[in-house]
């Protein structure tokens, strides 16, 4: 863990010097005011009686932030993990993991149009305005599968000003290139157009030393097409179109440790025979590290050795369309109308060599195609002098199709095509395949309402209430098949050792649910002056259940998981400070999850149940301090205790499951009733610093740097200490010249310039016992670029 006096000399360090600087100032710097959506209404942020983290669009570019994972590391208690499925999002250290069957547990909303599958996170930002991460369960308003919190984008809208924007960004030490260009365009008194173009290519910097190469090659494309029309005083309508390619060669996954041992035992395998005898010892046992190339070293170090199956490459893929219409149309002076009307689509496609070594023995091939169509109407506005109201109905379908194709070739380990038993030889097919197909139809309806009641200048009251019904169909069929076939196999003994392997077994099954919810809200929120509020907050969350893609059963059972619910209290303050120069806000929160859904990693990804309960609770601080006209600094720290209170079947670790195992036991678990959850480090913390030097009337030399630090955190369920991440911090700067009236921008942007070594996600290698393997997070770069304004 980081000394916390360290922490506390780095805040000295950049706050004691600037207050010397901020002396000199006179009059005293404003902080510039920062409007948020996050009761989906525009509001000061100092007003809103909710915890928010807000990352404005100029910071974003600033920092050189690509996707949202990286601007998880400015904000305290919100992480997110790169999966083989997508991203898991993390708020107050709750999440849903992985699994191609649900949504997750924070749900993203684009320009008010909801995004909740892993694969929509991993888009990149293109003319961002503001990103606002809403912690805590925010189901009134915006609705299900917000029960840790939300994350609302708004990306930029035409303006009636002619301007835009290009840029280009190369990054040596990534082989990265990147080239960005906007255009706004007033077309007459009540029209106008905002496109956005950006591409990126990379050539990645984990070194695949059996292929010859640097993975993960990355190359991105989106462009967006804004159109504005003031069509009348009243009437305001946005349309907006989009459209992203994404993809990579290779995976930025890498071994960890190497030592795992492949065993097939014969209490795994159900044979159409009895055996003469039982044999406790295993029929096959094969150690990773004396079959894999001997240069992998099995270390946190940036290199690998993986090699997938030549005709079905390592790569990821995802295509994806999205269109909002929003119309404002205002009934009276004190009440609006709005409607958004949204169309989301990506088709997604992911091979993985499952087994991260140079030998050609387990691949996958994940294929995932979605569609959503979604609407809202919502009335927003006052009644008299004392009464404020949201009201509205909102509705979407969605149609989900995934799947998932497994190849082991165990050829490649030498594995013989039979075994020696006395007195009997059985022959066992040495290569397999199993192919899984998911399709779900979801279709939610919902109605919501929120009013405030001003009570008095100083003390208002907030009710809110939401009911939804969502209905889910489902079906799953698995087919045992023969390598590098996609059809079910007649002979049996492809399905004995599918079995044996992962309880995979033929089947075609189905299912349907229906379940209604109502989520209450409740604020109390008292102004001492002006500057300072505080407030009192209560909310319920909700989860919907669903099927799981993922299970290789027949078990209706396992196929379905339960509602999640959550109840959470919030004691607030919010307060402006030296005449506006400085903010300082803090929420104290207690959270109490009941059936909380949890993922289990197998062969085939993330398998879902209900765990019983979990508590997360905790404090959290941000700061901003506008020391003087040249410089800002901010803060944000969050203290975080998140554990099962009662989780008497949770995951075993690899170790535990191999022991049980050979003791004939298929189904290992084990009790982690009073452990903390995943992606929930006990201190997180982003120091951030703006220094402003005029050169002349004309030109500018701005200075910025971060700091960012989390404590250690598990990132697997089953606390695995093999799958500790260790405290870290990062250190990340940029320096830029910029003339004002050329219009034109210089600047180096560095991340990460300590080189820290840390991983994202990661987990046990399929198999093999004992092996771990790791998502790898980017070294140090320093990118050098150049903009030209207009």
């Amino acid at each position: 863990m980081l000394n916390r006096r360290l922490w506390g000399g780095a805040l000295a360090m950049v706050v004691l010097p600037a207050a010397g600087l901020a002396a000199e100032a006179k009059p005293r710097a404003q902080l510039e005011e920062v409007i948020v959506t996050a009761q989906k209404q525009q509001q000061s942020l100092q007003d809103v009686p909710i915890a928010v983290a807000a990352v404005d669009g100029a910071k974003i570019r600033d920092a050189g932030l690509q996707r949202m994972e990286e601007l998880s590391a400015y904000v305290p208690n919100f992480k997110i993990a790169v999966t083989g499925q997508g991203n898991a999002v993390y708020i107050r250290g709750v999440g849903s993991g992985d699994n191609r069957g649900f949504e997750q547990s924070v749900g993203m909303f684009v320009d008010g149009i909801y995004a909740g599958r892993g694969q929509q996170f991993q888009a990149p930002f293109l003319d961002i305005a503001l990103v606002e991460v809403l912690k805590g369960p925010q189901g009134t308003l915006f609705g299900k599968n917000t029960i840790a919190g939300a994350v609302n984008i708004t990306t930029n809208r035409p303006t009636e000003e002619f301007g835009g924007e290009l840029s280009y960004r190369l990054n040596p030490e990534l082989g990265a290139k990147e080239v960005t260009a906007v255009l706004n365009i007033p077309l007459g008194d009540s029209f106008s157009a905002r496109a956005a173009y950006k591409r990126l290519e990379e050539d990645g910097y984990l070194g695949n030393f059996v292929l010859d190469r640097d993975e993960a090659q990355r190359a991105d494309e989106s462009l967006r097409l804004a159109l504005r029309w003031d069509a009348s005083d009243k009437l305001d309508v946005n349309l907006k179109l989009e459209q992203s390619a994404f993809g990579l060669t290779g995976t930025t996954f890498q071994l960890t440790d190497k030592t795992g041992t492949f065993s097939l035992y014969q209490s795994n395998i159900s044979l159409p025979i009895d055996l003469p005898i039982s044999l406790p010892l295993p029929l096959l046992s094969i150690n990773l590290e004396d079959e894999i190339d001997p240069r992998e070293d099995g270390k946190l170090d940036r290199r690998k050795s993986d090699r997938q199956f030549a005709w079905q490459p390592a790569m990821t893929q995802n295509n994806s369309d999205a269109a909002v219409l929003t119309l404002d149309y205002e009934m009276s002076d004190t009440i609006t109308l709005t409607s958004i009307t949204g169309y989301s689509y990506f088709d997604f496609t992911f091979n993985l060599d499952a087994d991260f070594t140079d030998l050609e023995f387990i691949g996958t091939e994940n294929g995932e195609e979605f569609t959503q169509l979604s609407q809202e109407f919502r009335l927003a506005g006052s009644v008299g002098e004392s009464i404020d109201f949201i009201a509205g109905v909102y509705a979407h379908t969605q149609d989900l199709s995934s799947t998932l194709w497994l190849n082991l070739d165990f050829d490649a380990l030498g594995v013989p095509s039979s075994l020696p038993i006395p007195g009997l030889t059985i022959s066992l097919p040495s290569q397999l395949a199993t192919y899984t197909e998911f399709e779900q139809t979801t279709d939610s309806v919902a109605v919501f309402g929120q009013a405030t009641w001003n009570i008095t200048e100083a003390l208002s009251a907030t009710l809110g209430l939401r009911w939804g019904q969502d209905e889910k169909r489902a079906t799953k069929y698995l087919n045992v098949a023969e390598f590098r076939s996609k059809e079910r196999t007649a002979n049996p003994l492809y399905a004995v050792i599918a079995g044996a392997l992962n309880n995979s077994e033929n089947h075609n099954i189905s299912n349907a649910r229906k379940v209604a919810n109502v989520s209450p809200a409740f604020n109390l929120q008292w102004y001492a002056n002006e500057d300072v509020m505080s407030y009192f907050r209560y909310a319920k969350g909700f989860k919907d259940g669903g099927f799981n893609a993922s299970d290789t059963t027949a078990s209706q059972t396992v196929f379905t998981y339960e509602d999640e619910e959550a109840d959470t209290l919030e004691l607030g303050l919010k307060t402006t400070l030296l005449d506006g120069a400085a903010t300082f806000n803090t929420a104290l929160f207690y959270t109490e999850f009941t059936n909380r859904q949890v993922s289990s990693f197998t062969l085939t990804g993330y398998v879902v149940g209900n765990a019983a309960e979990s508590i997360t609770q905790g404090i959290e601080a941000d700061m901003r301090w506008a020391l003087s006209d040249r410089l800002t600094v901010g803060a944000s720290m969050a203290f975080l205790d998140s554990y099962f209170t009662s989780f008497i079947n949770g995951p075993c670790t690899a170790e535990q499951t191999n022991a049980a195992s050979q003791a004939g036991n298929p189904d290992c678990r084990q009790d982690l009733s009073g452990e903390g959850t995943d992606y929930a480090p006990e201190l997180s913390a982003s120091l951030t610093s703006q220094y402003v030097q005029p050169i002349g009337s004309t030109m500018e030399l701005r200075l910025q740097l971060d700091l960012n630090y989390s404590d250690e955190y598990f990132y697997t369920q089953d606390r695995d200490e093999s799958d500790l991440q260790e405290a870290y911090y990062k250190i990340n700067g940029r320096v830029s010249l910029l003339h004002f009236e050329q219009g034109w921008e210089l600047a180096l942007i560095a991340k990460n310039l300590t080189n820290k070594m840390t991983r994202s996600s990661g987990n046990d290698v399929p198999l093999f016992v004992g092996a771990h393997f790791a998502a790898t997070d980017a070294p140090r770069s320093i990118a050098i670029e150049g903009v030209m304004r207009f």
